[in-house]
């Protein structure tokens, strides 16, 4: 009887846990370092498999043989296990409050980090995708990136890194912490962190050249990659001529222009909805974008612009935006909250973006679409192709060298790294109730900057402790991934993946 009762009360007690955890009354425990036993392995593969199982067979074992590559395209493309490796870890209690939720990247690395045009037709430096943006806790951010650091420079092996590499990258990753924690004091007070964004006038070293290389990237050019003139007028080349592009069915492309003066309705920028200018020339489909995203439903617009020229078209990027990764791990009320602020997913998206950037996209918005077979329908975020936009590693120095994060001199490294920091703590500082206190109602710089007062070094060595390990952790999860895809190719499901870039 009293073994009855004890069981009775165990499985309470564990019940009654699952229910406060699911609710955000009681913190989840830390994720548990460097696990690579059988389970581990075994969950992964059935989460990569449960969120690409809509995808047709092509598209999925495409997408497999791109996160086969290196353990960074891996980490890059399954930012849903970093959620649930960290979603409520309790090692963030010590340095957040209710008042540290800002709006985040919620899928920050190196490579979201780019150059592209802002309204005023200036080329900037800043984060460039909000797929994943949400209101959460900062160090979601700091973290991710800190682990994206250490991938990246150890050319995705960091469980082969000696003491001297591990030191250097250390030194980075503080860099990255410190400017970032320093900007954030210097906009305690004042204002300017809604005025200040990022190009060739305030910026120095490689993220200087890379501005300006990309500013001498014209219009004409983007067209000319996506696009070619038939009898006079120009439309998107063909799939035979670029095989990033497919057309498009008679019913889609009806459908994408009756939406055109909907989208109009949610349009915050400059621009406003003229039939001439938003006049839709060639819709195509696009096709192997992304990593993380590879198989969405996407298109692009060509638009006529302010004239009947050829040369002043525009391209509309057209995406369709679904839950971010951090919306599944949320608890029941955050989930509650997220469903009360936003109609819809590109909404958040486009909100997301205007929080976090200054003089953004004129042309940002969104659409809805529908098809009989819900194939293609959904909510999709607009925004223009910007004919800067370019990464670190497409620019090359005197000696036609591409830079690469793994060959990069540790001086290099650290300018760009106290960039990064200095770049994000001004996003996440101008996020707060400067943009719109619907979302956010007090001083985010201010709360942390009380959180980590005097205690700088013990913040860098917890975010230092979680990315090391967590990098390590990637690690052996791609090695269990690779094992997975090796499997498929000898069971001749896959046919052998394409060269890696």
């Amino acid at each position: 009887m009293e073994k009855k009762n004890l069981f009775f009360i165990e499985l309470c007690t564990i019940c009654l846990v699952i229910i406060l955890i699911s609710f955000g009354i009681f913190p989840r425990l830390a994720w548990a370092e460097f696990n690579e036993n059988q389970s581990r392995k075994e969950e992964i593969i059935l989460k990569i498999k449960e969120v690409n199982k809509n995808l047709k067979n092509d598209i999925k074992y495409e997408k497999y043989c791109r996160l086969a590559c290196a353990a960074f395209p891996f980490y890059r493309g399954t930012n849903y296990l970093f959620w649930d490796d960290f979603s409520e870890d309790n090692r963030l209690n010590e340095f957040s409050s209710e008042q540290t939720n800002i709006w985040i990247s919620g899928d920050l690395h190196v490579d979201n980090f780019g150059t592209y045009n802002n309204d005023e037709n200036e080329v900037i430096f800043d984060l460039n995708d909000f797929d994943e943006s949400v209101i959460a806790d900062y160090q979601y951010d700091i973290w991710r990136m800190a682990t994206s650091i250490i991938l990246s420079i150890s050319n995705s092996h960091p469980t082969a890194l000696n003491a001297d590499k591990k030191e250097k990258i250390a030194d980075v990753i503080d860099k990255f912490i410190e400017s970032y924690l320093d900007t954030l004091a210097e906009y305690q007070g004042n204002n300017d962190e809604t005025d200040t964004y990022f190009t060739k006038d305030n910026t120095d070293g490689k993220i200087k050249d890379l501005i300006e290389y990309t500013e001498e990237i014209s219009r004409k050019k983007l067209l000319e990659q996506w696009t070619r003139n038939e009898k006079d007028k120009r439309r998107f080349k063909t799939p035979e001529e670029r095989d990033e592009l497919e057309i498009v069915s008679p019913e889609e492309k009806a459908t994408i222009i009756s939406q055109m003066i909907a989208y109009d309705n949610t349009l915050t920028g400059k621009l406003k909805y003229d039939e001439n200018y938003f006049n839709v020339k060639d819709i195509a489909s696009r096709l192997k974008a992304g990593l993380g995203s590879l198989g969405t439903p996407r298109y692009y617009i060509l638009i006529e612009g302010k004239s009947d020229s050829l040369e002043d078209d525009r391209i509309l990027d057209i995406k369709r935006q679904r839950k971010p990764s951090p919306y599944h791990v949320f608890n029941s009320t955050e989930k509650a909250t997220y469903d009360k602020l936003f109609d819809n997913d590109a909404q958040r998206h486009a909100i997301a973006y205007r929080a976090l950037i200054k003089h953004t996209d004129d042309f940002l918005g969104w659409m809805y679409f529908s098809d009989k077979n819900g194939e293609f329908s959904g909510y999709y975020s607009v925004r223009e192709i910007s004919p800067n936009k370019a990464s670190l590693d497409e620019i090359e120095d005197k000696e036609g060298n591409v830079f690469n994060f793994a060959n990069a001199k540790q001086s290099d490294l650290l300018e760009i790294a106290k960039l990064w920091g200095k770049i994000l703590a001004t996003d996440h500082a101008r996020a707060d109730k400067d943009f719109e206190e619907k979302y956010i109602p007090y001083s985010f710089e201010k709360e942390v900057i009380q959180l980590t007062n005097g205690k700088h070094k013990e913040f860098r060595e917890l975010v230092k402790k979680v990315a090391f390990a967590y990098a390590n952790q990637v690690e052996s999860d791609y090695d269990g991934f690779l094992e997975f895809v090796t499997k498929l190719k000898q069971e001749k499901q896959m046919t052998n993946c394409p060269k890696c870039d």
